[in-house]
């Protein structure tokens, strides 16, 4: 049987629609990735989610629904201005406002979120990297968490502030001081390839590094890591490894 051509352009729309249609009764069709974190393998806490599965695409209302921690604790704990956007707000945006920490080495990022999830929940967190967390967000585990001596020690130690216009100018080195002595040969949030090279990293060791070769130079290795859907930590570790043993030569 022949269909014409008339018939065929009403049929086809009707056929996409009516597949959708009976997929999304049947739960198969979905418009949006769950975001659901690995669950705990061994031991006391096999079962519940690991904070360490954690990524920086997840949404602050993706984690209060996997972890239960109330929505309005993770907003304040991170300096989410408004509450409005509470859930919608990924944790990689935490890059952004506290970048200024960031050039400092002292980061607050996607680690800190998992940190703080882990000690909330109680909840058991091998730490890869020092994380540092907001001092609203210590606050807010001081008052809804009961914690032990060692672990209000180590919050208190990790605990910063995003620092003023005034305080980042104060804290600026004399002008006459030279630069050697000030610059710290430090992978960071804001470090380039270049950077890397111009500290005397070889360009094949880095791409062994990556795995791959080397992009633009001037790009930010946290924004490489981010584009490859890797952990910055992952390439961090092993560049400031690199970026040590020259020192030691």
């Amino acid at each position: 049987m022949k269909i014409k051509a008339s018939h065929l352009a009403l049929l086809i729309p009707l056929v996409i629609f009516s597949s959708v249609l009976l997929t999304s009764v049947m739960g198969i069709w979905k418009t949006t990735t769950d975001k659901v974190p690995a669950t705990i393998k061994e031991g006391e806490f096999a079962g519940q989610y690991d904070p360490a599965d954690i990524r920086g695409s997840y949404t602050l209302a993706d984690i209060a629904k996997s972890f239960q921690v109330p929505l309005e604790d993770l907003g304040i704990a991170f300096g989410v201005k408004e509450p409005a956007n509470y859930a919608t707000f990924q944790v990689k945006e935490l890059e952004a406002i506290y970048a200024a920490l960031a050039a400092e080495g002292k980061e607050v990022g996607t680690g800190s979120v998992r940190y703080f999830v882990a000690l909330y929940k109680g909840l058991p967190l091998v730490l890869t990297e020092e994380s540092y967390l907001p001092k609203t967000a210590v606050s807010v585990l001081k008052a809804k968490v009961k914690l032990s001596a060692e672990q209000i020690s180590a919050l208190d130690k990790l605990s910063v502030e995003l620092p003023t216009a005034s305080a980042a100018v104060a804290n600026l080195p004399p002008t006459t001081q030279p630069a050697e002595t000030v610059t710290a040969k430090v992978v960071k949030g804001s470090t380039t390839f270049k950077e890397l090279l111009d500290w005397g990293v070889k360009q094949v060791d880095i791409e062994k590094v990556i795995a791959g070769p080397l992009p633009n130079t001037s790009q930010v290795i946290k924004d490489y890591a981010t584009q490859k859907g890797v952990e910055f930590s992952t390439v961090k570790e092993p560049l400031q490894k690199l970026i040590d043993e020259l020192g030691q030569k």
